[in-house]
């Protein structure tokens, strides 16, 4: 009996069949050939130029990528070889050159992996050429591009391209990208700036327009602009239009209160206004930046006041003087055939004193917030000073010091005009009721003050008969080991230098006594700089823009609504000069020669630069501020509001 065969499954044997298949299939398959012995070589030769150029050999680099194309002139690494070219020139600023070898790649080897980085670095080395449109042409397109510290340099660039080419709304654009992505506050804060800047002072009306369209940022700076753009042109309407639609589009925007005052001094510009007066302000010039602060002081009055009298709105005109005596006196004849009612300015001694032949003959009341010069309230009776003086705070310091019972005082001023005028006063007020044992100046750009601060403690042991010895170690013992024999320093100065000189001071054991400076200490300077040391010092000032008073804080978060800044002492006293003109308007003295006499009568005036008062003359008496730093902040005085 035959037994039967084995039966396998199908699919079994489906697969045995398969696997036999590849089997035979692989064994069968020619191998790849290696990469040839040449073409390694030509690698290695090619690592050594890229580890000499990575060790700043750029000569010897170059020598041996020149060798890599001599020896193997069909290596497959030539677009790579091409590349390491390119960077040595570009690092060695030979960026034709480096040029040369990036296009090399791009128009020999369309198919390399080094195509993107060599457009990329063709863009940059047009852009170091100055050949602006041909760097823009190879870096606008970044569809392939991922690296963000590339795509950051390529925004940098073309920014900077776009604004030399004045291709201002593309280089917005590249701005804005860089500060959504810059993760340095500071770098962000600047980018910003920047876009602010270019909108605020270079792009035209249908620029601004474009811009404007859109509701997300910088949109918002771009309406607002156009909005003031269209007021200074007089298109009043379309200032009102563009006003409003900042206000709808953005109804908590923090520059709310500037585009406010823009649809109130737009909306009073299609009305004719009662009044007028004119600021006589260097626009132009070294000065423009002070006048700057001045305008914006004496702009913040009008619109308040317009605010609460639409019906007797003052109209605002504006007159460069340029620093300069001659347009001073120029700009004042001719807004005197304006029908102006007063003139707030000008700022500089001189200018004042080129335009009093003149205002004895206009017949108008002139307020210069600014001027510092001697006598300036007693040249004409139409001429009035509504700012804080050297005479008045050097006064002031001098009777704080009294009433301190500070009966030996050392005073250290810088070597400048500001300097030396508040220390001569300063001393002239107290000399005949405390000790004046020192004054010693220094050179405003010093930063080392230890020479200045040695010579004090010698005139002070010198007063005690203490001999200073020869020998320059035991000299410097005695000096680290002094104490004063003064109660206090008078330092009138600028924040910067008296917040370096403070601690040093303290390093010479000169701390423990009384500390009193002027109004250029009111700066963040001198409390980052002096840090603690500063602890209790005291200094003079005419505006205390910190107060919380609620007379003046208003005033301050509506200037600061307004610019986006603090106000200073300067934009202080032109606000608080337009503002006593406005308010003797409101009482109907309104006239030239009613607010003159209106000023000369004027008692107590509350201003945010401190309670005025002209005694029959025209040079304020101001109230000055006694500022103490205080738990590393400026503060009141004790007793003071």
């Amino acid at each position: 009996m035959v037994n039967a065969s084995p039966r396998f499954p199908a699919t079994l044997l489906l697969l045995i069949v398969l696997c036999l298949a590849v089997l035979s299939s692989t064994a069968c398959a020619p191998k790849l050939p290696s990469e040839p012995q040449w073409e390694l070589d030509a690698t290695a030769l090619l690592g050594q130029a890229d580890v000499l150029y990575s060790q700043r050999q750029y000569e010897q680099a170059v020598k041996t990528v020149n060798g890599f194309f001599y020896t193997y002139p069909t290596s497959r690494h030539r677009d790579r070889a091409f590349f390491l070219l390119g960077e040595i020139h570009f690092t060695q600023r030979d960026y034709r050159q480096a040029l040369n070898n990036y296009k090399q790649i791009i128009q020999d080897f369309p198919a390399s992996s080094f195509i993107n980085d060599a457009k990329y670095k063709l863009g940059i080395c047009y852009f170091e050429m100055k050949e602006y449109d041909l760097a823009i042409a190879n870096l606008e397109d970044r569809s392939k591009i991922t690296d963000p510290t590339r795509l950051k340099r390529i925004a940098d660039v073309l920014s900077s391209t776009y604004v030399i080419q004045k291709k201002y709304l593309p280089a917005i654009k590249e701005f804005v990208y860089l500060s959504e992505t810059d993760q340095n506050d500071q770098q962000k804060a600047g980018y910003r700036n920047r876009i602010r800047e270019i909108i605020e002072k270079n792009l035209t009306e249908p620029e601004l327009r474009t811009l404007a369209a859109g509701i997300a940022y910088p949109s918002d700076l771009a309406l607002l602009r156009l909005a003031g753009l269209l007021y200074e042109q007089r298109k009043y309407r379309d200032a009102i239009s563009m006003s409003k639609d900042f206000l709808y589009k953005f109804p908590s925007h923090p520059e709310k209160t500037r585009a406010e005052m823009l649809l109130n001094e737009s909306t009073s510009g299609l009305a004719r206004p009662r009044y007028s007066i004119a600021a006589l302000l260097p626009q132009t010039g070294q000065l423009a930046i002070y006048s700057d602060h001045v305008l914006k002081g004496i702009q913040l009055a009008v619109y308040t006041y317009n605010l609460q009298n639409p019906d007797n709105r003052v109209e605002l005109i504006i007159k460069d003087t340029e620093g300069s005596p001659e347009k001073a006196a120029a700009a004042l004849t001719d807004a005197a055939t304006k029908g102006i009612v007063a003139a707030i300015g000008p700022l500089l001694t001189k200018e004042v004193d080129a335009i009093a032949p003149i205002i004895d003959k206009v017949k108008l009341p002139i307020i210069t917030p600014a001027a510092s010069g001697e006598g300036i309230g007693k040249i004409s009776p139409w001429l009035f000073r509504n700012a804080l003086t050297n005479t008045s705070q050097a006064a002031a310091a001098a009777q704080y010091a009294i009433e301190q019972h500070l009966r030996k005082i050392v005073i250290m001023h810088p070597d400048d005009a500001y300097g030396k005028d508040l220390a001569r006063l300063f001393a002239s007020d107290i000399e005949r009721k405390a000790e004046i044992l020192a004054t010693v100046s220094y050179p405003s750009e010093v930063k080392d003050f230890g020479p200045y601060i040695r010579r004090v403690i010698e005139i002070d042991l010198r007063s005690r008969r203490i001999p200073i010895p020869e020998d320059e170690v035991e000299r410097k013992k005695l000096f680290l080991d002094f104490a004063p024999s003064f109660s206090a320093l008078y330092l009138p100065g600028h924040a910067d230098k008296v917040g370096l000189l403070i601690p040093q001071l303290a390093y010479y054991n000169i701390k423990n006594i009384a500390i009193i400076g002027s109004n250029d200490w009111h700066s963040a300077n001198l409390i980052e700089r002096a840090d603690k040391y500063a602890e209790g010092a005291v200094f003079t000032d005419g505006f205390f823009p910190e107060s919380e008073a609620p007379a003046i804080k208003p005033i301050i978060d509506a200037y600061y609504s307004a610019y986006q800044e603090y106000p200073d002492i300067l934009a202080a006293q032109a606000y608080d000069a337009a503002m006593m003109v406005f308010s003797l308007i409101k009482e109907q003295k309104d006239t030239p020669l009613s607010i003159r006499d209106g000023l000369l009568a004027m008692k107590d005036y509350p201003g945010i630069s401190g309670d005025t008062t002209f005694p029959g003359i025209g040079e304020a008496s101001k109230k000055i501020y006694f500022i103490v730093v205080q738990d590393g902040k400026f503060v009141l005085n004790s007793g003071e509001k």
